[in-house]
């Protein structure tokens, strides 16, 4: 398993309007998407600081939705009142305790 960590940077009053529209627009069409296996999103409300985990069966499958998942983390941004670009990051799973 694959997964990729999106880190950024919100206005800490604007972090629920990006976790409703993570929530309502853009996981329904994540599960959409081949290999897809789940998302995990964690927020500090005081920094502001938002991470977003997407959860993938393959590299290749991961590698394959990058331009599906673009706009998603371009909007969550956005809507997060985001003033620099999100940071991405790509990781093997190691190991995984979560039960699907």
């Amino acid at each position: 398993m694959h997964a990729r960590f999106t880190t950024i940077q919100m206005d800490p009053s604007r972090i629920d309007d990006s976790v409703r529209q993570v929530e309502s627009e853009d996981i329904p069409g994540f599960k959409e998407i081949d290999g897809f296996r789940g998302f995990t999103m964690f927020v500090d409300r005081t920094s502001g600081k938002a991470i977003g985990v997407s959860y993938w069966d393959s590299e290749d499958e991961m590698t394959a939705s990058e331009d599906r998942v673009k706009d998603a983390r371009r909007k969550a941004a956005e809507t997060g009142g985001a003033k620099g670009e999100p940071n991405v990051e790509r990781f093997e799973v190691a190991v995984d305790t979560f039960t699907g």
